[in-house]
């Protein structure tokens, strides 16, 4: 299966439920001037990551390949694509259709971990200024001790796809990123809890590439079992899954 293809039937879950990205990430990177002129988001999905960037003053040319995904980002961002701040093209990490050094940032939040290192790297050489830079971004719960956080791991990896590697799940590992920054990156975490309705968290669950989705059959068995999580820890009308945001800052050449 490719692997936008893992996502068809999942976008509208995708852009009610997954968490947005901490304001600290998107002020940190303007306050690097970072931001103020034209940023490729590739894998932008549906738009989560290129709000931020827009909030905070960048010009964006998002690039997604699952057209659900696409659809969805131009409606939730269509002031943008009006105001020529945003352009949405399909494309991949390899295949941009981008113009040769047309931008100065290359972003990729929550999708890295689908692009293949060698072409996507010769691909962001070429659509990169002079000096350009790279960031990889990604929410993470896994890792961090909090008690729903256990409770949502032991749930959901009842119902993890065949073939699905938890090591891989949405992130590159440490060690590989020096592939895709070969000339040096810096590392930064910001907190970031996120509080989950029922809803939502049935949401969440749904819009995750190795786990059903809600046209699968056993949706209804992993829902039924995030019910009994939420309320053994749900305070009030809901529980909060501690995510660590991860950004990776890094220079090709």
């Amino acid at each position: 299966m490719q692997n936008p293809d893992r996502f068809l039937g999942r976008a509208a879950a995708y852009a009610s439920a997954r968490p947005p990205y901490p304001v600290a990430l998107g002020e940190w990177l303007a306050g690097l001037g970072l931001l103020s002129g034209r940023v490729a988001d590739v894998g932008a999905g549906t738009g989560l990551f290129t709000q931020l960037l827009l909030e905070h003053g960048a010009s964006v040319d998002a690039v997604e390949p699952n057209p659900e995904m696409r659809s969805q980002l131009s409606s939730a961002l269509a002031p943008a694509v009006a105001a020529g701040r945003l352009s949405v093209h399909g494309g991949t990490s390899e295949h941009t259709g981008l113009e040769a050094a047309s931008v100065g940032l290359v972003t990729a939040a929550q999708a890295a971990h689908w692009f293949s290192p060698a072409p996507t790297v010769q691909e962001f050489r070429r659509i990169l200024t002079r000096g350009g830079k790279v960031l990889f971004v990604w929410n993470d719960w896994r890792g961090v001790e909090q008690p729903f956080n256990l409770a949502y791991r032991d749930t959901v990896s009842q119902f993890y796809r065949d073939g699905d590697d938890p090591a891989y799940i949405n992130r590159v590992p440490e060690a590989e990123i020096p592939q895709f920054m070969p000339a040096g990156y810096q590392k930064r975490v910001f907190g970031h809890p996120v509080q989950l309705s029922r809803e939502r968290l049935h949401a969440l669950a749904g819009s995750v590439s190795y786990l059903p989705s809600p046209s699968d059959p056993q949706f209804a068995a992993m829902t039924a079992a995030l019910d009994r999580a939420f309320a053994a820890h749900a305070e009030g009308e809901t529980v909060t899954l501690a995510y660590q945001t991860h950004a990776f800052l890094g220079a090709l050449e």
